[in-house]
């Protein structure tokens, strides 16, 4: 019997060689499973946005102004709105009144109801009314020894416009004439009234007291935050002693919504009114001044003071930036999403047709879905704003994209 040969497979050895390449083949598998783990899983970058918004544009009111005198015009939150005229400077009159309650007023503050410290008429204010008794100034008759409280000197001030208690009221509250001069020309400056100058009284009579009706427009707005003067000035006559009732010379209370202020006029400036009004428009209620100086006559300035208070109404527009739920912009992610911005309510204000809109936004482009960000439009005091929303959540990126993004 013949003897069977078996043939063994070939056994194969791994080489060396081979076995040295192993560990480095299953280290780079690991580093780049952890590579596109850490690729996958790291914060996804933010995305980019757009805004397409368009404010409306400026456009000039027009105005009744007089054609004969200087006038400006103003609101409160906005400054002054326009001007007509050289703006030169020109003597106020008894507009510089108002300066003297106003300061008279920061060193003595008084609330609504209250009548402040009693002065006592003496030889000195008797001289000052003998004075204006011969240059024949508006003035309230005083006697020796008669008292005013701070309350009724302001209304002497302002309603007959005596020229006498402005005097004698800024030398009982201040000292003398020059420390009230001193006193008004800071009280000027810290209110930015830079083209005014107080001259030798407090009252306006002598024509060296002048200013601009830019200035005078900004008195006017500060006068109007003091509800004692403004309450005073309202007045169409009070009842002051020894003369009884005296009569305003703003004849014009009342018409086109004029609340003051005060009537001036002298030998330099033959009219010049400063007056407030308030304007009711579109549910909001609007403080309003403007002045009219070097006018024909004291009534010229009261009239074209009126039509131009009645003017300025239409200056006044609701301006609507953007409807609720309108699109206003694009939210784009790196990975080829979008989705839609849009405000959540209307943005939409009173402005004064003159004074630009600004458009501020704020966006957080790492939001993904809901509020975003808020939309602002401002123009003068005047503001609305909207929370700006994403119309639908932004798609979220593919797996492939998270691990292979750059």
């Amino acid at each position: 019997m013949k003897r069977m040969h078996v043939i063994e497979p070939k056994r194969y050895q791994s080489t060396p060689h081979r076995r040295h390449w192993q560990p480095y083949l299953l280290a780079l598998l690991i580093l780049v499973v952890a590579a596109g783990a850490v690729n996958y899983f790291r914060p996804l970058p933010s995305a980019t946005a757009s805004l397409e918004i368009t404010a409306p544009a400026t456009v000039t009111p027009k105005l009744a102004w007089p054609s004969d005198a200087e006038a400006s015009v103003g609101a409160a939150g906005y400054g002054v709105l326009g001007t007509s005229g050289s703006q030169t400077p020109i003597a106020t009159a008894s507009i510089a009144k108002v300066i003297t309650a106003l300061c008279v007023l920061q060193k003595k503050p008084l609330q609504i109801g209250q009548s402040g410290p009693t002065y006592t008429v003496d030889t000195t204010d008797m001289s000052i009314y003998q004075n204006y008794v011969a240059e024949d100034g508006s003035l309230l008759p005083v006697q020796l020894g008669e008292n005013l409280t701070e309350y009724q000197a302001l209304e002497a001030l302002m309603i007959p416009s005596a020229n006498n208690i402005a005097d004698s009221l800024v030398r009982w509250v201040f000292g003398s004439q020059a420390a009230y001069t001193t006193y008004a020309d800071a009280f000027l400056t810290q209110h930015n009234i830079n083209n005014t100058n107080i001259g030798s009284d407090a009252s306006g009579f002598d024509p060296s007291t002048t200013s601009v009706p830019t200035d005078l427009t900004e008195l006017g707005l500060l006068a109007s935050q003091n509800p004692v003067l403004m309450q005073i000035a309202s007045q169409s006559s009070v009842s002051l002693p020894i003369i009884g009732t005296a009569t305003n010379y703003d004849t014009v209370l009342g018409q086109a919504g004029i609340t003051g202020l005060k009537t001036g006029n002298n030998n330099v400036d033959l009219g010049a009114f400063l007056f407030t009004a308030t304007k009711q428009i579109n549910g909001q209620s609007i403080q309003l001044s403007g002045s009219v100086m070097g006018a024909p006559s004291l009534d010229t300035a009261l009239q074209e003071s009126v039509a131009l208070a009645a003017s300025l109404e239409a200056g006044f527009q609701q301006a609507t930036i953007t409807q609720a739920g309108q699109k206003v912009g694009m939210l784009r992610a790196p990975w080829g999403a979008n989705a839609p911005i849009q405000t959540s309510q209307s943005v939409e204000l009173t402005r004064w047709e003159g004074t630009p809109i600004a458009l501020q936004h704020h966006l957080d482009t790492h939001v993904q879905s809901g509020v975003i960000g808020s939309l602002q439009a401002v123009a003068g005091s005047a503001k609305s704003t909207s929370p700006l929303r994403l119309a639908y959540a932004l798609a979220k990126p593919s797996f492939f994209w998270r691990l292979t993004r750059r």
